[in-house]
């Protein structure tokens, strides 16, 4: 690679005002380096030429005339574009315009020999080794022309003496191709470290406005936070729905956010910005922006850490979905439900009231009807009771919905609540061929509601006798730990995925086992059991193998835990007050 293509470093200062001063402009390489060149050879040539007795004079001027020639053309044209060669040209001239010097000067030309080096350098560090070997040539050439001058006045008495130059330049300018060559690889590296930059910076770019054309495209509101907390990006949605939280009589750091039940202010520590900011994920969290009395929105809110390929953190992204009208849809189904279920519930009383009033006439033989109806009314008994059922399952998750679940607490004996349930439940167990044990366990009391918690044990029991086949086992056991009793209801069944068990406690859902062999059911009764064990304060875990059965635990605080926390809370209260 020739001298004038390269790129430059930074330039001292020093540097700029030399060439300033010496009028190199631009990047012009062989200007830079002819001028100081012929600034030390012109002046020393010409008093020499003049001061002391010189051969050939015109041989002398015509040197120095070919050194001021092509000093002022390459002067002249660097502000031109210049072919690879003139390098190789200057350089060439330069050391012919010094041979006719030493030539013209006969012995004391000698002493103008070392200005070689300043050409051969550059020779090397144009050519690299190519003008290196270019340059030891020439200053051979030129140290051997001026040996021999010296020895037609003087006699030759000193051999090693052509010597000494060549090799002086051949060490010289192996050393300059050595380090311009090192400086070449290491500005090739840094192309390409440029290039690679480049590239990058062009794919970020890229992506930069691919990303923001997604997130204009939204509907969600979308934030991110840099792992400082700092805002990096947000879309208009967030921006829209952001200034909803603000009110002019709102002070300051408050915000018009609301939690789920969009009356009781959200704490700003709860924020999911700041549950992200702080490393917290944030899953579905429910809330209102705004006022309830104008136009409040329901707002879903979930964040996900913002990972590399080697799982480093950049930071977080807060999500925002509008779900008012999905919430004001599922109010009025809600509603809808609650409505329907208790028209229903009426007729479906007073029919089944009559029917036992019929059943009790004919017992006591006020009325005699034939088997066949009595037949009759068996079923439509069964299918009241069946319908009955299902209306109050509805009435139940309406309520649970709505929040007014009525819980009635007693002090109840865990084990003999458990027992109950499993004896009522024996001769349907029997009727459908399943095993039903119960492993009895002295536990203490529990401070429960017990009609729910029959409830609780009448649905688990019921999944299990509906979803295991005939010739299997449900079992039935109750744990005590410190603080909490458990009762565990285990079966041999179908089981299920473990895509449908993150599923299982949502209102309508139906396992695809289940779906696949037509079992009946609509999705109610795991919904209404959790419900039921969260309003006591408690929690309800299931596993289960697809083809291998399942497992429920249901955890109930124990009567002294309650109670601790009961006065725990009244205390509390008779604090604040």
């Amino acid at each position: 690679m020739d001298l004038h293509t390269r790129e430059r470093a930074h330039l001292s200062g020093w540097t700029s005002h030399l060439m300033r001063a010496l009028g190199i402009r631009g990047n012009h390489h062989s200007t830079a380096l002819q001028i100081p060149f012929a600034l030390i050879y012109l002046p020393l040539t010409a008093w020499l030429l003049l001061t002391v007795p010189v051969v050939v004079p015109v041989l002398g001027w015509g040197g120095v005339l070919l050194v001021v020639l092509v000093s002022a053309a390459a002067w002249a044209t660097q502000d031109r574009p210049t072919p690879p060669w003139a390098p190789a040209a200057l350089c060439a001239a330069d050391l012919i315009g010094l041979g006719a010097a030493v030539v013209a000067l006969d012995a004391k030309g000698v002493m103008l020999t070392t200005l070689a080096l300043l050409p051969c350098l550059w020779l090397a560090q144009a050519y690299l080794w190519r003008g290196a070997a270019w340059a030891v040539v020439g200053t051979f050439v030129l140290s051997g022309t001026a040996s021999w001058m010296d020895s037609r006045t003087q006699g030759f008495t000193d051999w090693p003496s052509p010597l000494v130059l060549p090799l002086l330049t051949a060490a010289m300018v192996s050393a300059c191709a050595i380090i311009t060559e090192h400086w070449e690889v290491q500005r090739h590296r840094l192309r390409q470290e440029q290039t690679r930059l480049d590239e990058s910076l062009t794919e970020r770019t890229t992506t930069t406005v691919l990303l923001q054309a997604m997130l204009a495209s939204l509907d969600s509101a979308v934030v991110a936070f840099g792992t400082d907390g700092e805002i990096l990006l947000s879309n208009t949605p967030e921006n829209d729905l952001y200034a909803l939280t603000w009110a002019g009589d709102v002070g300051e750091g408050e915000r018009l956010v609301f939690e789920e039940d969009g009356v009781t202010p959200l704490p700003f520590d709860l924020f999911p910005s700041e549950l992200a900011r702080r490393g917290e994920v944030v899953s579905e969290h429910l809330m209102w922006f705004g006022r309830p009395s104008e136009g409040q929105r329901a707002v879903l809110a979930t964040s996900r850490p913002m990972l590399d390929a080697e799982q480093h953190s950049h930071g977080v992204m807060v999500v925002y979905h509008d779900v008012t009208a999905v919430v004001s849809a599922m109010r009025v189904k809600d509603e809808f439900v609650a409505t329907v279920s208790h028209e229903l519930r009426t007729p479906l009383t007073s029919i089944m009231g009559y029917l036992e009033l019929i059943r009790g006439d004919h017992e006591d033989q006020t009325s005699l009807l034939p088997d066949e109806t009595l037949s009759y009314l068996g079923v439509v008994d069964r299918n009241a009771e069946h319908l009955l059922a299902l209306v109050s399952d509805l009435l139940t998750t309406a309520q649970t919905t709505a929040g007014t679940v009525q819980i009635s607490r007693t002090q109840v004996d865990l084990e003999r609540l458990v027992a109950r349930s499993v004896e009522s439940t024996t001769p349907r167990f029997a009727a459908a061929g399943v095993g039903l044990e119960h492993t009895a366990q002295a536990s203490p009391a529990v401070h429960v509601d017990a009609r729910r918690i029959s409830q609780v044990l009448d649905n688990l029991l019921s999944n299990a006798l509906k979803y295991t086949p005939r010739g299997g086992t449900v079992t039935v056991s109750t744990l005590v730990e410190a603080r909490a009793c458990a009762i565990v209801v285990s079966d041999s069944g179908i089981g299920m995925s473990r895509t449908d068990l993150d599923h299982v406690f949502e209102k309508f859902h139906r396992a695809q086992s289940a779906t696949s062999r037509q079992i009946p059911g609509i999705g109610l009764g795991l919904a209404i059991t959790k419900s039921i064990v969260d309003a006591h304060g408690g929690t309800i875990t299931m596993t289960s193998t697809l083809g291998k059965g399942t497992t429920v635990t249901v955890w109930l605080p124990r009567a002294e835990a309650a109670d601790e926390r009961t006065h725990g809370a009244a205390a509390a209260a008779e604090h604040l007050a």
